[in-house]
Protein backbone atom coordinates (compact mmCIF):
# COMPACT_ATOMS: atom_id res chain seq x y z
CA UNK A 1 0.00 0.00 0.00
CA UNK A 2 1.21 3.48 -0.75
CA UNK A 3 1.72 5.90 2.11
CA UNK A 4 -1.54 7.57 0.99
CA UNK A 5 -3.44 4.72 2.62
CA UNK A 6 -2.63 6.18 6.02
CA UNK A 7 -3.99 9.57 4.88
CA UNK A 8 -7.19 7.87 3.67
CA UNK A 9 -7.47 6.05 6.98
CA UNK A 10 -6.99 9.30 8.90
CA UNK A 11 -9.74 11.03 6.91
CA UNK A 12 -12.08 8.08 7.50
CA UNK A 13 -11.46 8.16 11.24
CA UNK A 14 -11.88 11.92 11.43
CA UNK A 15 -15.13 11.78 9.48
CA UNK A 16 -16.66 8.92 11.48
CA UNK A 17 -15.37 9.60 15.02
CA UNK A 18 -16.53 6.17 16.16
CA UNK A 19 -17.00 5.37 19.83
CA UNK A 20 -13.78 3.57 20.78
CA UNK A 21 -12.99 1.98 24.14
CA UNK A 22 -9.39 1.73 25.34
CA UNK A 23 -8.12 -0.37 28.23
CA UNK A 24 -6.04 1.41 30.86
CA UNK A 25 -4.19 0.06 33.89
CA UNK A 26 -2.20 2.90 35.43
CA UNK A 27 -0.18 5.34 33.39
CA UNK A 28 -1.40 8.49 35.07
CA UNK A 29 -1.64 11.97 33.64
CA UNK A 30 0.86 11.42 30.82
CA UNK A 31 -1.13 8.48 29.43
CA UNK A 32 -4.41 10.38 29.71
CA UNK A 33 -2.94 13.40 27.91
CA UNK A 34 -1.78 11.16 25.07
CA UNK A 35 -5.19 9.52 24.76
CA UNK A 36 -6.96 12.90 24.77
CA UNK A 37 -5.02 13.90 21.63
CA UNK A 38 -6.84 11.13 19.76
CA UNK A 39 -10.23 12.75 20.41
CA UNK A 40 -10.21 14.25 16.93
CA UNK A 41 -10.53 10.71 15.56
CA UNK A 42 -12.93 9.07 18.03
CA UNK A 43 -15.29 9.45 20.94
CA UNK A 44 -13.10 7.76 23.55
CA UNK A 45 -14.18 5.60 26.47
CA UNK A 46 -11.38 4.83 28.94
CA UNK A 47 -11.96 1.45 30.59
CA UNK A 48 -9.98 0.70 33.75
CA UNK A 49 -8.02 2.71 36.29
CA UNK A 50 -5.61 5.41 35.10
CA UNK A 51 -4.13 5.63 38.59
CA UNK A 52 -5.17 6.92 41.99
CA UNK A 53 -6.25 10.54 42.00
CA UNK A 54 -6.43 11.01 38.25
CA UNK A 55 -10.23 11.31 37.89
CA UNK A 56 -9.77 15.06 37.97
CA UNK A 57 -7.44 14.85 34.96
CA UNK A 58 -10.11 13.37 32.67
CA UNK A 59 -10.97 15.84 29.92
CA UNK A 60 -14.67 16.50 29.15
CA UNK A 61 -14.22 14.81 25.75
CA UNK A 62 -13.32 11.52 27.45
CA UNK A 63 -15.54 9.06 29.30
CA UNK A 64 -14.13 6.94 32.14
CA UNK A 65 -15.50 3.57 33.23
CA UNK A 66 -13.51 2.66 36.30
CA UNK A 67 -13.28 -1.10 36.90
CA UNK A 68 -11.01 -3.58 38.64
CA UNK A 69 -11.21 -5.96 35.66
CA UNK A 70 -10.70 -3.77 32.58
CA UNK A 71 -9.86 -6.70 30.28
CA UNK A 72 -13.28 -8.29 30.81
CA UNK A 73 -15.12 -4.96 30.88
CA UNK A 74 -13.61 -3.74 27.61
CA UNK A 75 -14.48 -6.95 25.75
CA UNK A 76 -17.99 -7.00 27.25
CA UNK A 77 -18.66 -3.45 26.06
CA UNK A 78 -17.58 -4.49 22.58
CA UNK A 79 -19.73 -7.62 22.62
CA UNK A 80 -22.82 -5.68 23.72
CA UNK A 81 -22.31 -3.02 21.04
CA UNK A 82 -21.94 -0.24 23.61
CA UNK A 83 -18.76 0.82 21.82
CA UNK A 84 -18.07 0.65 18.07
CA UNK A 85 -14.54 -0.69 18.47
CA UNK A 86 -11.84 -1.24 21.07
CA UNK A 87 -8.10 -0.83 21.63
CA UNK A 88 -6.16 -2.96 24.13
CA UNK A 89 -4.21 0.01 25.45
CA UNK A 90 -1.72 -0.93 28.16
CA UNK A 91 -3.61 -3.96 29.48
CA UNK A 92 -2.07 -7.43 29.63
CA UNK A 93 -2.17 -9.06 26.19
CA UNK A 94 -2.67 -12.49 27.74
CA UNK A 95 -5.80 -11.48 29.67
CA UNK A 96 -7.36 -9.47 26.85
CA UNK A 97 -6.73 -12.03 24.10
CA UNK A 98 -8.13 -14.85 26.24
CA UNK A 99 -11.28 -12.78 26.71
CA UNK A 100 -11.48 -12.02 22.99
CA UNK A 101 -11.04 -15.68 22.02
CA UNK A 102 -13.67 -16.88 24.50
CA UNK A 103 -16.25 -14.13 23.98
CA UNK A 104 -16.18 -14.10 20.18
CA UNK A 105 -15.23 -17.77 19.71
CA UNK A 106 -12.25 -16.99 17.49
CA UNK A 107 -8.61 -17.94 17.22
CA UNK A 108 -6.83 -14.63 17.69
CA UNK A 109 -5.03 -13.60 14.49
CA UNK A 110 -3.54 -10.11 14.27
CA UNK A 111 -2.30 -7.94 11.41
CA UNK A 112 0.09 -5.18 12.49
CA UNK A 113 -0.05 -1.98 10.42
CA UNK A 114 3.33 -0.31 9.91
CA UNK A 115 4.12 2.81 7.90
CA UNK A 116 7.44 3.75 6.33
CA UNK A 117 7.98 7.09 4.53
CA UNK A 118 6.76 5.82 1.13
CA UNK A 119 5.02 2.56 1.96
CA UNK A 120 2.62 1.14 4.51
CA UNK A 121 1.82 -2.53 4.99
CA UNK A 122 0.34 -5.13 7.31
CA UNK A 123 2.60 -7.69 8.98
CA UNK A 124 1.67 -11.08 10.44
CA UNK A 125 2.14 -13.08 12.56
CA UNK A 126 3.23 -10.65 15.29
CA UNK A 127 2.37 -12.69 18.39
CA UNK A 128 5.20 -15.03 19.40
CA UNK A 129 2.74 -17.93 19.69
CA UNK A 130 1.09 -17.31 16.31
CA UNK A 131 1.88 -18.68 12.86
CA UNK A 132 3.47 -21.88 14.16
CA UNK A 133 1.97 -24.14 11.49
CA UNK A 134 1.31 -24.17 7.75
CA UNK A 135 -2.44 -23.93 8.32
CA UNK A 136 -2.03 -20.95 10.67
CA UNK A 137 0.07 -19.00 8.16
CA UNK A 138 -2.26 -19.94 5.33
CA UNK A 139 -5.20 -18.62 7.34
CA UNK A 140 -3.31 -15.40 8.01
CA UNK A 141 -2.69 -14.99 4.27
CA UNK A 142 -6.24 -15.85 3.16
CA UNK A 143 -8.27 -14.33 5.99
CA UNK A 144 -5.90 -11.36 6.13
CA UNK A 145 -6.46 -10.73 2.41
CA UNK A 146 -10.22 -10.89 2.92
CA UNK A 147 -9.95 -8.46 5.82
CA UNK A 148 -8.02 -5.98 3.66
CA UNK A 149 -10.54 -6.32 0.83
CA UNK A 150 -13.17 -5.04 3.26
CA UNK A 151 -11.07 -1.85 3.39
CA UNK A 152 -11.23 -1.54 -0.41
CA UNK A 153 -7.69 -2.90 -0.88
CA UNK A 154 -6.88 -5.48 -3.56
CA UNK A 155 -4.03 -7.02 -1.58
CA UNK A 156 -0.71 -8.42 -2.75
CA UNK A 157 0.64 -10.89 -0.21
CA UNK A 158 4.28 -11.84 0.38
CA UNK A 159 5.16 -15.12 2.10
CA UNK A 160 8.61 -15.15 3.73
CA UNK A 161 10.85 -18.11 4.60
CA UNK A 162 14.32 -18.71 5.99
CA UNK A 163 16.44 -18.43 2.84
CA UNK A 164 16.68 -18.14 -0.92
CA UNK A 165 15.58 -21.07 -3.06
CA UNK A 166 19.25 -21.53 -4.02
CA UNK A 167 20.00 -22.17 -0.33
CA UNK A 168 18.16 -25.48 -0.50
CA UNK A 169 20.29 -28.18 1.11
CA UNK A 170 22.31 -25.92 3.42
CA UNK A 171 20.13 -26.53 6.49
CA UNK A 172 17.27 -28.87 7.30
CA UNK A 173 15.51 -26.05 9.12
CA UNK A 174 15.87 -23.65 6.18
CA UNK A 175 14.77 -26.37 3.75
CA UNK A 176 11.61 -26.87 5.80
CA UNK A 177 10.75 -23.16 5.82
CA UNK A 178 11.29 -22.94 2.05
CA UNK A 179 9.01 -25.91 1.37
CA UNK A 180 6.33 -24.67 3.76
CA UNK A 181 6.35 -21.13 2.33
CA UNK A 182 6.07 -22.49 -1.21
CA UNK A 183 3.07 -24.53 -0.11
CA UNK A 184 1.42 -21.63 1.73
CA UNK A 185 1.84 -19.36 -1.31
CA UNK A 186 0.43 -21.98 -3.70
CA UNK A 187 -2.58 -22.78 -1.49
CA UNK A 188 -3.24 -19.06 -0.98
CA UNK A 189 -3.24 -18.57 -4.77
CA UNK A 190 -5.63 -21.52 -5.10
CA UNK A 191 -7.92 -19.61 -2.70
CA UNK A 192 -7.81 -16.53 -4.95
CA UNK A 193 -5.12 -14.55 -3.13
CA UNK A 194 -2.35 -12.76 -5.05
CA UNK A 195 0.41 -14.43 -3.05
CA UNK A 196 4.11 -14.95 -3.78
CA UNK A 197 6.87 -16.71 -1.89
CA UNK A 198 9.81 -14.31 -1.59
CA UNK A 199 12.20 -16.40 0.48
CA UNK A 200 14.19 -14.42 3.03
CA UNK A 201 14.31 -11.36 0.74
CA UNK A 202 12.03 -9.07 2.74
CA UNK A 203 13.40 -6.11 0.74
CA UNK A 204 11.58 -7.44 -2.34
CA UNK A 205 8.25 -7.08 -0.53
CA UNK A 206 8.24 -3.29 -0.90
CA UNK A 207 4.89 -2.17 -2.25
CA UNK A 208 3.00 -5.28 -1.13
CA UNK A 209 0.10 -5.03 1.28
CA UNK A 210 0.53 -8.00 3.62
CA UNK A 211 3.76 -9.74 4.64
CA UNK A 212 3.51 -13.16 6.29
CA UNK A 213 6.64 -14.02 8.32
CA UNK A 214 7.88 -17.62 8.78
CA UNK A 215 6.62 -17.67 12.39
CA UNK A 216 5.51 -15.41 15.23
CA UNK A 217 8.98 -15.00 16.69
CA UNK A 218 10.50 -13.69 13.45
CA UNK A 219 7.40 -11.58 12.82
CA UNK A 220 7.68 -10.01 16.27
CA UNK A 221 11.38 -9.33 15.68
CA UNK A 222 10.60 -7.65 12.32
CA UNK A 223 7.95 -5.52 14.05
CA UNK A 224 10.24 -4.50 16.92
CA UNK A 225 13.16 -3.76 14.61
CA UNK A 226 11.09 -1.53 12.37
CA UNK A 227 9.02 0.28 14.99
CA UNK A 228 11.19 0.40 18.10
CA UNK A 229 14.64 0.68 16.51
CA UNK A 230 14.16 2.08 13.01
CA UNK A 231 11.40 4.63 13.58
CA UNK A 232 8.62 3.10 11.50
CA UNK A 233 5.20 4.35 12.55
CA UNK A 234 2.98 1.67 14.08
CA UNK A 235 -0.81 1.84 14.24
CA UNK A 236 -1.53 -1.29 16.22
CA UNK A 237 -2.71 -4.71 15.09
CA UNK A 238 -6.38 -5.34 14.32
CA UNK A 239 -7.66 -8.80 15.19
CA UNK A 240 -9.16 -10.55 12.15
CA UNK A 241 -12.77 -10.69 13.32
CA UNK A 242 -15.96 -8.73 13.73
CA UNK A 243 -16.29 -6.32 15.47
CA UNK A 244 -13.21 -4.05 15.46
CA UNK A 245 -10.52 -4.75 18.03
CA UNK A 246 -7.02 -3.28 17.71
CA UNK A 247 -4.15 -4.73 19.71
CA UNK A 248 -1.47 -2.29 20.84
CA UNK A 249 1.99 -2.82 22.28
CA UNK A 250 2.47 -1.62 25.85
CA UNK A 251 5.93 -0.43 24.72
CA UNK A 252 4.40 2.48 22.79
CA UNK A 253 4.30 5.96 24.31
CA UNK A 254 1.15 7.11 22.51
CA UNK A 255 -2.09 5.34 21.61
CA UNK A 256 -3.23 7.87 19.03
CA UNK A 257 -2.36 5.52 16.15
CA UNK A 258 -4.34 2.52 17.41
CA UNK A 259 -7.35 4.68 18.32
CA UNK A 260 -7.29 6.29 14.88
CA UNK A 261 -6.96 2.87 13.22
CA UNK A 262 -9.91 1.48 15.19
CA UNK A 263 -12.13 4.43 14.26
CA UNK A 264 -11.02 4.18 10.62
CA UNK A 265 -11.78 0.45 10.48
CA UNK A 266 -15.28 1.11 11.80
CA UNK A 267 -15.78 3.70 9.05
CA UNK A 268 -14.13 1.71 6.22
CA UNK A 269 -16.09 -1.43 7.02
CA UNK A 270 -19.34 0.53 7.06
CA UNK A 271 -20.26 -0.20 10.66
Amino acid sequence: MKAGFVDRMERAANGRRAKIGIGVNGGGADLLAGIEVASEYAKIVIVGDPGHGHDCDIEPELELIRTEDPASALVNLLEKGEIDGAVRGNLSATKVMKNIAKTFDVRVRRLSLLALPEWSFFLAPVGIDEGDSISNRLNLAVLGAEYLKAMDIDPKVSILSGGRMEDLGRSDRVDRTLAEAELVARLARDAGVRAEHRGILIETCRGDDLIVAPDGISGNLIFRTLMLLSGAKGFGAPVIMDPVFVDSSRARKSFVGPIMLASALVAMKGR
